[in-house]
């Protein structure tokens, strides 16, 4: 009662109002919430009322707590008797024997068991020979029950997540069946007979402990989809050629050393997983299958790639990282697949591939790499840059504003010339935040502290897990300078064991020059041992890449890199795409030419594009006004010969790119850089009581600078001004606010949501799905909290209660500081998460469920898709959306092919209408039209939303569903959350809709 009074309390819905948005009957609802009746509803139902509730169905019935499971289950075959029902659902009771009363239910089609304790079934179900579909999934089976071998109409059988060793020989006797899911099981061996199932068109085996798969499986002509992934297969039937039909292959994670030479013959085969074996080459004729769109090679021991698959034209996903031996940097190979499943936009195939064979045709070492010094402000860094590549000592030099980039060329063991790109980091504060942008990977790095402060070891301690978070097992040198003016050391053996990327720690002093020519030796050592210094570069592009790196100019237009390319031998435009790619990877020369946003300035030394930035950071007025910036201020700030006004616009995307800033929404000439906020917390903060709030927290090894400001920008469209700080802010959504601050000293965030408690933790998920895509530009992961309700100060860590809840682990005990208090796993869970998200699916499967959308909008309502993409995230944290626009469009990504690419395969399509989407040529004419093609012949669901006041009557799209559902453009909703909820509900049935299918 509770929940539905919070439901009333919050939206005033009654219970025909969640009827029906849940789609039961009303009669339902009240039963269900009715005291005196029991629960005696289905789960189905339950499931649908939670939904709408915003609920897990367990705060509704929580699993093994109906009044008498086994009364409730005998409740429903009754009523089944006696409607004649053709379905019924029994899952979830936490039954462990089923009454054998279901035995006269003889019009069944349709059984679910599942997620009960069932070790065994009555010998009844077998007279339900009506049956087409049984859902045993999630039991304590230890075989399969025999009572079904004579259900021959069964077409679905779902036996997965049980204990089953065999596949029994009777299974034969399902010859109608369509679907067979028994993955996640203990399965050894499969029977030969499996080959007798001709109607199988999906074969679910993962997970299990296969050794081996019978030749027979190439009997079944017709089946589309074969998961084997996570077995001990060491080879794959050669009769698997046979399966002509296949369009989804899943082979990763086995111990594969080799694939069937004709794979080629399975020609209609979309997605093929061979990831994680130990496949050495590739047959050829895998280029003959022309239809694969998604090709997974990652984490093999290949050493070359067939010439064959340059043919495979539709390939769009395509990965190949740790294969050591093709010599492939992650510059060119991009994202990783778990990075693109979180959001991030995949390498072109064809760029891989083109820079490939060209260097398999002739190539030279790249002999480049980066050495980055980092340190505070006016610790000697550029003094030490200085004394190493020119032999100078200045003790008047400037300090460093932003970012130095100096080359240094040095030769190795006497033969080979070597450039060190050379970056020196300014080390004022407001510059950390940004830092981030910069550090990478296999790059060697300088660590400069001196004594001056008394602080040495804490600040090499906060410098080394900067570089850990964002520059990996790079190898780091600890400078002790300035040692002769203040002589100090730091606890050299704790830093080591603590930080095993540590090489070395070396004393100087630029002033007398102690210590340079050793610091210099210890450089040329590490630079020698970088493991991808000698990465192989197309020889056509080392004198292209060589002009670029020197040039005076601090931008050129693409058309002029093109006639540089020409000049220097390179005339094919897909070549010459792929080095500008990773040139920019390089950051030799930035390529911005095909962002919507930065296409005016297309390629740009970065020195200017880190000086104009850091300029701005640093400027007086913007420290007066706590971060407003006027488009103005740039004119102000900026040298105008170095920076004309025409690329100011430009500097601020790319800041908005960079999360550094967002636009004000009353005034697109205004922006807010939250680095530069108040550091004050408005008194607004102290309304929050975490005893009574809905709170969650994240524990770092380091708190990262701009943390709390990145995040502000990701959420602004939730925030006020006077509301925001710069460790904090209060966001407000759907009658909720939550408080969101960062602890320096403590390193930590923490959360604390207010408000109706039915929906607490959709603001709770939005906050938490931000975060998660901040956290992955990190190299570590923070560690999740969840304070105990009632005390806020004691916590779990929600990696253990997964772990416990995985181990059917109920409740366990902590201690508070007064005495120990018994809590209960789902509990704690179901506080902190919507329900969908906790799936026990893999990251795969659940990759693999999830539908892609397009956002197709003018930028005129950026602000609007904003909005609309926060409701969203509740959808895709459940994994039932992969969102894009085309804000995800990388630097150096081909703009046009991309939003092509991605309305090309998206599964759902939302046409944000306004006036200013009407008046569009590229989202009216080019977008819209392709969208209604894709929707007329069903291969995607085109969803108009009204954003704003227009006349859309007459469009192609006026025939469609709209949203919101009573056509009432979104801005002219009173309540602005109301109507984004009624448009993320819309989009939800859509999506459930196609996934039921």
């Amino acid at each position: 009662m509770e929940l539905l009074q919070a439901a009333k309390a919050e939206r005033g819905w009654t219970f025909a109002a969640i009827a029906e948005r849940a789609g039961v009957s009303a009669d339902t609802v009240s039963r269900l919430f009715h005291p005196e009746r029991g629960k005696r509803v289905s789960g189905e139902s339950v499931r649908a009322i939670a939904g709408v509730l915003g609920v897990e169905v367990d705060a509704i019935v929580p699993v093994g707590e109906w009044p008498n499971p086994m009364a409730e289950a005998e409740h429903r075959i009754q009523e089944a008797l006696e409607s004649d029902a053709t379905e019924l659902d029994l899952s979830g009771l936490n039954l462990t024997v089923i009454p054998t009363g279901i035995g006269q239910l003889t019009n069944l089609t349709v059984l679910d068991l599942s997620q009960n304790q069932l070790t065994r079934i009555p010998k009844e179900i077998g007279s339900l020979v009506n049956l087409t579909e049984l859902y045993l999934f999630k039991n304590q089976f230890k075989s399969v029950p025999k009572s079904i071998e004579n259900l021959t109409k069964l077409t679905v059988l779902s036996i997965d997540q049980n204990h089953i060793k065999n596949v029994p020989e009777w299974i034969e006797n399902l010859i109608n069946l369509s679907e067979l899911y028994i993955q996640q099981n203990k399965l050894a061996s499969i029977p030969k007979n499996i080959g007798e199932l001709i109607n199988l068109t999906r074969l679910y085996l993962y997970q299990n402990q296969l050794t081996e798969i019978p030749e027979s499986i190439g009997e079944i002509k017709g089946l589309k989809e074969l998961y084997i992934q996570k077995n001990k297969l060491r080879e794959v039937p050669e009769s698997i050629v046979k399966l002509v039909e296949l369009n989804r292959l899943y082979l990763s994670q086995n111990l594969l050393q080799e694939m069937p030479c004709e794979i080629g013959n399975i020609s209609n085969l979309s997605r093929l997983y061979l990831d994680q074996n130990q496949l050495k080459t590739i047959p050829d004729s895998i280029g003959k299958i022309y239809s694969l769109v998604e090709l997974y090679l990652h984490k093999n021991q290949l050493i070359q790639l067939p010439k064959s698959i340059a043919d495979l034209v539709n390939l769009n996903r395509f990965y190949l990282h740790d294969n050591v031996g093709l010599e492939l940097s992650s510059e060119i190979l991009g994202p990783t697949w778990e990075e693109v499943s979180r959001g991030a936009t995949a390498a072109k195939p064809q760029d891989i591939l083109e820079y490939y064979f060209r260097i398999q045709a002739s190539d030279t070492p790249l002999n480049e790499a980066k050495l980055i010094f980092l340190g505070f402000g006016a610790v000697g860094k550029t003094s030490l840059v200085n004394r190493l590549t020119c032999q100078k000592f200045d003790p008047k030099s400037a300090k460093t504003e932003g970012i130095q980039i100096t080359q240094w060329p040095i030769t190795l063991n006497n033969t080979e010339d070597i450039k060190l790109h050379v970056w020196d980091f300014g080390g004022q504060e407001i510059m950390h935040s940004t830092h981030q942008f910069f550090l990478t990977e296999r790059s060697l790095y300088l660590l400069v502290l001196n004594g001056r402060q008394g602080h040495e070891d804490a600040d090499a301690e906060y410098w080394l897990e900067l570089i850990q978070s964002f520059g990996g097992d790079s190898p780091v040198i600890i400078v002790l300078n300035k040692i002769k003016e203040h002589p100090f050391d730091v606890n050299r053996g704790a830093l080591q064991q603590k930080f095993l990327n540590i090489r070395e720690f070396i004393t100087t002093d630029c002033e007398t020059g102690q210590g340079i020519d050793h610091l210099r030796a210890a450089i040329e050592r590490e630079t020698d041992a970088l493991e991808h210094l000698r990465d192989p570069f197309p020889a056509s592009w080392v004198a292209i890449k060589n002009k670029l790196s020197e040039m005076a100019d601090n931008y050129i237009s693409f058309e002029q890199y093109r006639a540089i390319c020409q000049t220097d031998g390179e005339t094919d435009y897909g070549a010459q795409d792929s080095l500008a790619v990773h040139l920019h990877s390089l950051g030799i020369a930035l390529n911005y030419k095909d962002d919507p946003r930065l296409r005016d300035t297309h390629v740009l030394n970065p020195h200017w594009v880190t000086s104009g930035i850091y300029t701005l950071l640093n400027a007086d007025e913007l420290a007066h006004s706590k971060g407003e910036l006027e488009a103005a201020c740039l004119s102000r700030n900026l040298d105008a010969q170095n920076y004309p006004a025409e690329r100011h616009s430009f500097l601020l995307e790319l800041m908005r790119k960079f999360e550094l800033c967002f636009r004000f929404e009353e005034d697109e000439h205004r922006y807010l850089i939250p680095d530069l906020l108040d550091k004050q917390q408005p008194t607004a903060a102290a309304e929050f009581d975490p005893a009574n709030c809905l709170n969650f927290r994240y524990q770092y090894p380091i708190l990262p600078e701009g943390l709390l400001p990145r995040f502000i920008v990701r959420t602004h469209v939730l925030s006020e001004h006077q509301l925001r700080w710069r460790t904090g802010v209060i966001l407000t959504f759907e009658g909720n606010r939550a408080l969101v601050k960062a602890d320096p000293q403590d390193r930590c965030v923490s959360i604390s949501v207010d408000g109706p408690g039915a929906s607490r933790r959709r603001l709770l998920a939005v906050i938490r799905s931000d975060f998660e895509r901040i956290h992955r530009s990190f190299k570590f992961t923070p560690k999740e909290l969840v304070p105990v309700p009632g005390h806020p100060d004691v916590t779990v860590d929600y990696k253990e209660l997964l772990v416990r809840e995985e181990h059917r682990q109920t409740s366990f005990d902590v201690f508070t500081g007064e005495g120990l208090i018994s809590l209960n796993v789902r509990d704690l869970l179901n506080g902190v998460d919507l329900e969908g998200t906790r799936q026990p699916t893999t990251a795969m499967d659940r990759h693999s469920q999830a539908l892609r959308l397009f956002f197709s909008y003018s930028h005129k309502d950026d602000l609007l898709r904003e909005q609309l993409e926060t409701h969203l995230k509740l959808l895709q944290r459940q994994g039932l959306i992969q969102p894009w626009h085309d804000r995800r469009i990388l630097p150096g990504d081909d703009w046009a092919g991309e939003i092509d690419d991605n309305l090309n395969r998206a599964d759902i399509i939302l046409l944000l209408v306004s006036a200013d989407f009407i008046a569009s040529d590229y989202c009216y004419d080019i977008e819209m039209n392709r969208a209604m093609e894709r929707h007329e012949a069903g291969d995607a669901r085109v969803i108009p939303i009204i954003l704003r006041p227009v006349d859309w009557r007459g469009t192609p799209f006026n025939k469609l569903s709209w949203l919101p559902q009573n056509g009432e453009p979104v801005v002219q909703w009173e309540d602005r959350d109301a109507a984004w909820l009624n448009v993320e509900t819309g989009i939800k049935r859509v999506i459930e809709s196609k996934l039921s299918r």
